[in-house]
């Protein structure tokens, strides 16, 4: 296994740019660029927050960036269909994976686009919750 270099503030920077177009990490960190594990990466986010920031903001403007993709490929394919009077089921099908795919990531990565709401409720004391119907 080839040695992985430490981190400097160039490859910090074209990480998070890479991201920020939706690369995948995995993918940005095998470039010859780079060549950083995840370990390592990870490692980084955890000493600085923040680097750990602008990656997650790099994340939103990625899935940002996904979904406008997406956008403009459902467009074309339709163009296509129109034109070709018909359309090709293996494609469309890979097509719904994609935006699927897309949009668990922003549901998972992005609060406004998450569809979970989370409720806490919490006892003064651990006394248990009394409930009382009025008329």
């Amino acid at each position: 296994m080839a040695n992985k270099i430490k981190f400097n503030q160039s490859t910090i920077e074209y990480v998070i740019s890479q991201v920020a177009i939706g690369r995948s990490i995995k993918k940005i960190l095998e470039d010859e660029q780079v060549n950083a594990s995840w370990e390592g990466w990870r490692k980084l986010l955890h000493k600085k927050p923040a680097v750990k920031k602008e990656y997650e903001l790099a994340q939103q403007d990625g899935i940002d960036y996904l979904l406008s993709s997406c956008t403009d490929q459902l467009q074309s394919t339709i163009n296509e269909f129109k034109i070709n009077g018909k359309g090709d089921l293996a494609i469309s099908h890979l097509i719904k994976e994609i935006v699927g795919l897309t949009k668990w990531k922003a549901s998972h990565l992005i609060s406004k686009y998450s569809s979970k709401t989370n409720v806490s409720l919490s006892n003064h004391n651990d006394k248990p919750l009394v409930v009382k119907w009025q008329k």
